[in-house]
């Protein structure tokens, strides 16, 4: 008899076990399940929401052209073929704040790129591919132009400068045949001074391998007569860029009429070169 009631509990403890685990195994799935289809319907939101937001920009592109655009959503117009299932707002971000302008994150490395956060080393690559495509397209289109003559570099100066409410300051790097190699725009919210970082010029003249360089400049309000800063400033970028070897050809100085000033024919180049020699005597 005892032999008997023992057996029959022992099936019912192992029952017990059983039934135990099986709930136990049930419930940890139900938590996996719905861990899983939270973090699906997490992603699923997700790529709904970019979709949205990436149909968004492409159609106002379509309407508008990218002259509008900010430069963190040019950079996510960029990044949606590359990365089509993340928050390329976030990464354009990310971008812009490792290197400080649009320019710059198209200067970058791959190497440099992929130090962001969420760029992959395919993505850094096409990125950095974008840079060289933009010169080839700029040679297809203004390599040629011919700069050698006064008259060839007042008319397109002007067409670079255009018609300005605001103080802005073009520099355009060339060839030792004073073929257009790259141009950079400096503007200011002010109307009569701009902010010019003579090391940035000297930096990106030794990256383009230029020789010479030419400034372009507008006079807002008032004649076209170089100020004591515009001066200051010409004379500082003339002697950094001696030092490496690249030429200041001349700095034109344009107002809203039709006159301009000229750094070479009035002389201004020729005495700074003669300070220049004088300093490395």
């Amino acid at each position: 008899m005892c032999k008997i009631q023992t057996r029959v509990r022992q099936k019912v403890a192992a029952r017990q076990i059983i039934w135990t685990f099986y709930t136990y195994i049930i419930h940890k799935l139900r938590v996996m399940c719905y861990y899983i289809c939270t973090i699906f319907a997490k992603r699923w939101t997700m790529a709904s929401v970019n979709s949205g937001h990436r149909q968004r920009l492409r159609e106002r592109m379509m309407k508008e052209g990218i002259a509008g655009f900010a430069d963190h959503e040019v950079l996510e117009m960029l990044l949606f073929q590359y990365l089509p299932r993340r928050d390329t707002n976030k990464i354009a971000h990310n971008l812009l704040n490792k290197f400080g302008t649009f320019a710059n994150v198209l200067n970058a490395s791959p190497k440099e790129l992929m130090m962001v956060d969420g760029i992959s080393e395919v993505t850094a690559c096409n990125l950095a591919m974008l840079k060289e495509v933009f010169q080839r397209y700029k040679k297809s289109q203004a390599d040629k132009i011919p700069l050698s003559d006064v008259s060839s570099v007042i008319r397109y100066s002007r067409q670079l400068i255009g018609e300005s409410y605001i103080e802005k300051l073009v520099v355009v790097y060339v060839n030792s045949a004073t073929e257009f190699l790259y141009r950079e725009q400096y503007t200011s919210d002010s109307t009569d001074k701009v902010h010019v970082d003579v090391k940035a010029i000297v930096s990106t003249a030794v990256r383009c391998g230029a020789s010479g360089v030419l400034l372009f400049h507008c006079h807002v309000d008032g004649p076209c007569i170089p100020s004591d800063g515009d001066v200051a400033f010409t004379e500082k970028l003339f002697f950094a860029l001696s030092s490496i070897g690249v030429v200041t050809l001349d700095h034109l100085i344009f107002n809203d009429k039709d006159g301009y000033y000229s750094f070479y024919k009035s002389g201004l180049l020729g005495a700074m070169a003669e300070k220049y020699r004088a300093t490395c005597v």
